[in-house]
């Protein structure tokens, strides 16, 4: 009889840590990758931006999380030309695909919503901070700007599914369904300039799908 509480208890403890990653005061951190393509407007060309985020969460309540992320997006300009130097050739050549590095700094609230044993649904609010530190070409193709400036601030909202892998850890699919940006620095000589005024964007117009990997503690 002991030896059976025995082992009803330890595999109560096991599924409790297993599906226990969202209780309050357990953490996470991970990574996520996404793609998206977009245009600032109707007159320029489109752009296609790749990000990677790293970021880390408490869970302050059972199923609500905050965290902060840190978003790295490499954008480059479908239909544009710049100059680069060739070392092979010794020359100049126009090459297609104007690049731009930015990163950002992003605040987020998260709530998970029990689906299955497994499985969670969780709606997830971002505010941005993003900082542009390229600006003009070089010999490599890439805007080099020598001091990092703040681009401007914006919001989003982005709904998602996470399936619990293992004890600790987890898969997470979202895309933001809303987002707005405002700018508040312009440089004529940047062919990534938004226009001077609020953007507010739907998810058909920059779908953008996430896709993350996270480790709890």
């Amino acid at each position: 009889m002991k030896s059976r509480l025995t082992i009803l208890a330890l595999l109560c403890a096991i599924s409790w840590r297993s599906y226990g990653q969202t209780d309050k005061g357990t953490g996470f951190a991970g990574l996520s990758l996404s793609f998206g393509t977009s245009k600032q407007n109707n007159s320029t060309p489109g752009i296609n931006t790749f990000t990677a985020t790293p970021r880390g969460g408490y869970f302050a309540a059972n199923n609500l999380a905050i965290g902060l992320e840190i978003p790295l997006n490499l954008s480059k300009l479908r239909g544009e030309n710049y100059t680069k130097w060739d070392e092979e050739e010794g020359r100049y050549k126009s090459v297609n695909g104007i690049k731009e590095f930015s990163f950002g700094i992003s605040p987020f609230i998260r709530k998970y919503v029990n689906v299955k044993e497994r499985f969670k649904f969780f709606i997830q609010a971002n505010l941005l901070l993003q900082i542009n530190t390229f600006n003009r070409v070089d010999d490599k193709g890439y805007l080099i700007r020598t001091d990092a400036r703040p681009k401007g601030w914006g919001a989003s909202l982005s709904p998602g599914f996470a399936y619990l892998l293992t004890e600790d850890s987890s898969i997470d699919f979202s895309f933001p369904i809303i987002t707005f940006f405002h700018q508040n620095y312009y440089a004529e000589e940047s062919l990534y300039n938004f226009d001077k005024k609020n953007n507010l964007r739907l998810a058909l117009d920059n779908f953008t799908p996430i896709f993350s990997i996270n480790y709890h503690f």
